[in-house]
């Protein structure tokens, strides 16, 4: 029994090797599938059977035959070998970058200083491609929303809190939203609607939590935020407002500035919006009356 699972473990070919070895065979309409796959299967991994189909022109069937072409038993499994391959090979190898090697000629004073200005170019990128309007509704949409709740797993767990512990100092109700009960996850989500708020970190690796969460807080017709590194990446799709973030350091290929910095700029035009909200300082105002000695 244990041969044969080593056997099993030494025998494991990837779906991008899957997808290699069968594409001289594969029809034109399956080459034009495969070879998004191949350039994008970081997004890819995270798609729709529909997204697929939609994105290259090809009918659902079409890509069913495909996976099923490449030794697969249904799209769900390719989808989820794609997704244990991406995050388990892929990603983590990338976590640091092949371009630091470059540093190891150069001073400490030159890496520093490059380093901290690569920084700044983040935050200038990310502020650069979001209009001012945008930022102003989106704190707009926050202020106003009867809940919040916030998604940030991982690397963007520490985000997070930062932006928890600055909504609960303006007294609004919000909290994040863990991934260790799925069990109990739908009974915490059971009320919301229309009037909630959900803000969704989500950067590379791209977790199936956040996405689920994302689809549903659409579903049942509830504002989302979204903020992350692309366009294409999983959540935008569910995203009524998209806020992009660069995050590709020197180093690293997540950098938390500016996803720090778009938390500290929403909550400041949050505390704007609220000191001049007159019906919340007359409470806040009247609240206070019953403690001041």
């Amino acid at each position: 029994m244990e041969n044969s699972m080593d056997q099993q473990k030494q025998t494991y070919i990837s779906p991008i090797d899957n997808i290699r070895n069968s594409y001289s065979s594969l029809s034109s309409a399956q080459k034009t599938i495969a070879n998004l796959i191949l350039d994008q299967a970081e997004n890819v991994c995270f798609m729709r059977l529909e997204d697929i189909s939609k994105k290259i022109g090809v009918t659902n069937v079409t890509v069913i035959r495909f996976v099923k072409k490449i030794g697969y038993e249904s799209f769900g499994a390719f989808k989820k070998d794609l997704q244990n391959y991406i995050q388990n090979n892929v990603v983590p190898k990338r976590i640091v970058k092949s371009e630091v090697s470059a540093f190891r000629d150069s001073s400490v004073d030159d890496m520093i200083h490059r380093v901290i200005q690569n920084e700044f170019d983040l935050m200038k990128a990310t502020y650069d491609a979001i209009p001012i309007e945008v930022l102003y509704e989106t704190a707009l949409c926050i202020k106003n929303a009867r809940k919040i709740y916030i998604v940030g797993t991982g690397l963007n767990e520490p985000v997070s809190k930062v932006l928890l512990t600055r909504l609960k100092y303006f007294s609004l109700d919000a909290q994040i939203i863990h991934d260790d009960n799925p069990t109990l996850l739908p009974y915490s989500l059971i009320n919301i609607g229309k009037d909630d708020v959900f803000i969704i970190f989500s950067f590379p690796n791209y977790k199936n939590f956040a996405i689920n969460i994302a689809k549903c807080a659409q579903d049942m017709g509830c504002h989302t935020i979204c903020i992350t590194d692309r366009p294409t990446s999983p959540v935008a799709y569910y995203a009524e407002k998209l806020l992009l973030c660069q995050t590709s350091s020197l180093i690293y290929d997540n950098s938390m500035t500016a996803p720090t910095s778009l938390v500290t700029m929403l909550s400041s035009i949050l505390a704007v919006c609220i000191q001049k909200d007159e019906a919340f300082q007359e409470r806040l105002n009247h609240i206070s009356s019953y403690f001041n000695e």
